[in-house]
């Protein structure tokens, strides 16, 4: 059992009603000299003794609080490895004082800046994903939501996405004057977005599903090797490292490339399918057969679930079997899924940050992986990496400040702490 432990620090900043925790992030270049105290070039020294309490009268915090702070620089070093946890044989932070803005802005305990090496990393904007065609089904409003989120890992990337939108399962017209404003919106972004209505008006969510085969498939281009399907919470943290996943597999071959669920009862009822909200993808060949015998298919299955008819057709019309890929989440466990992001694990996606396809207007349950996920600015592939200090406190970079009173060993740490609602487990999963 992994050992109690007390997370300071939630979604990075966490702001409680008597003390303040605040961790500062630079990038910097590499190689870096091996001081403490490392500045990014071209910018000023930070004075690590210096209060700077701006942030926190932004937000309103009421003063005095316990307070303490340490900046990072990030040391970008080509083939850096991205090891589950590093551990690092100093505090994170200096010991919590009292502070309050009116008063001595020097803070009488401080440390230096922290130096942690990264790998070097692309940028989006040197992404070259216009081989893969995304697609999704979704309402209009929940798309709206989604917009922060997409726009983290589709903007200026050169994918293209497709979207049937709707404005409700009870109302299937399409309201074209929103549409036209949201897609415009979404370009501005940088997000090549093409919003459409249904095929067929009369199609519920299952067929609504199934049919982007069929449009996907009627709007490739010369440059269009895969066609990726997605849920609107599906998140994708690297594209880099998407498109390298799917390097691994000759696109001009009939290929069904994706994730399972975690959940045990679905594996048993569906089988080994790629679900939706993790990804799905099929080389244009895969597609081109769907789209051969998308009629026969749509008439013969009775599915509710869109991702099980297009693996019913796979199945009728081929001999081509599933692609797991154990690095794209599918997410179904329930309850606090702490124990997920800070496993240290790197996952090529990550599903229902909405709370669930019913649950859209609890925001309060939602995982802010548009904001978690900033951190990739700075750092790249170190999205919840993580780093342990002088043995008892975990930084999950992106997520959480975790204190383990009474420590915390590798062979512990090289485990999932399972926080969640378990279904069953799952080999090769989030739930194993």
């Amino acid at each position: 059992m992994i050992s109690p432990r007390n997370r300071i620090v939630t979604f990075l900043f966490l702001f409680l009603a008597a003390s303040a925790l605040l961790v500062h992030f630079y990038i910097g270049t590499s190689p870096a000299p091996p001081q403490e105290n490392v500045v990014p070039e071209g910018s000023k020294p930070q004075d690590p003794c210096r209060q700077r309490l701006g942030r926190l009268k932004d937000l309103d915090v009421n003063f005095p609080i316990k307070y303490a702070r340490r900046d990072i620089n990030v040391r970008l070093q080509s083939g850096a490895q991205r090891p589950s946890v590093t551990n690092i044989d100093e505090p994170l932070f200096p010991k919590v004082q009292v502070v309050d803005p009116g008063k001595d802005p020097i803070l009488e305990h401080c440390m230096p800046p922290l130096s942690l090496e990264v790998s070097t990393f692309p940028k989006n904007e040197s992404v070259d994903a216009s081989n893969v065609l995304f697609g999704m089904s979704t309402l209009l409003n929940r798309l709206e939501d989604s917009v922060p989120f997409l726009e983290r890992w589709l903007a200026h990337t050169d994918a293209n996405l497709v979207v049937i939108v709707v404005n409700s399962e009870e109302d299937r017209k399409p309201n074209m004057k929103k549409m036209t404003e949201l897609q415009s919106h979404m370009r501005d972004l940088g997000i090549k977005t093409t919003l459409v209505e249904p095929l067929d008006e009369n199609d519920d969510m299952a067929l609504r599903y199934f049919s982007l085969v069929k449009l996907l498939y009627s709007k490739r281009d010369k440059t269009t090797q895969w066609i990726g399907i997605v849920d609107d919470d599906t998140f994708f943290p690297s594209m880099h490292s998407l498109i390298n996943m799917l390097g691994n597999y000759d696109p001009r071959l009939q290929q069904y490339v994706g994730g399972i669920s975690e959940e045990w009862w679905s594996v048993v009822h569906y089988g080994l399918m790629a679900f939706g909200g993790a990804g799905l993808f099929l080389s244009l060949p895969m597609a081109a057969m769907i789209d051969s015998e998308y009629q026969a298919c749509r008439e013969q299955s009775g599915s509710s679930a869109g991702d099980m008819r297009i693996v019913e057709c796979i199945h009728w019309h081929s001999q081509v079997k599933l692609t797991p890929i154990p690095a794209l989440h599918q997410m179904d466990m329930g309850g606090d899924l702490s124990g997920v992001y800070e496993s240290g694990w790197r996952p090529l996606s990550l599903h229902h940050w909405k709370a669930d396809w019913w649950d859209d207007k609890r925001r309060d349950n939602w995982i802010p992986l548009d904001v978690m996920h900033l951190v990739a600015d700075v750092c790249g592939e170190c999205f919840l990496q993580r780093w342990q200090f002088e043995g008892d406190t975990v930084l999950s970079n992106g997520y959480s400040i975790a204190e383990y009173p009474k420590g915390i060993t590798r062979e512990e740490l090289e485990k999932a702490e399972h926080t969640w609602v378990g279904p069953r487990p799952v080999p090769d999963t989030f739930n194993p």
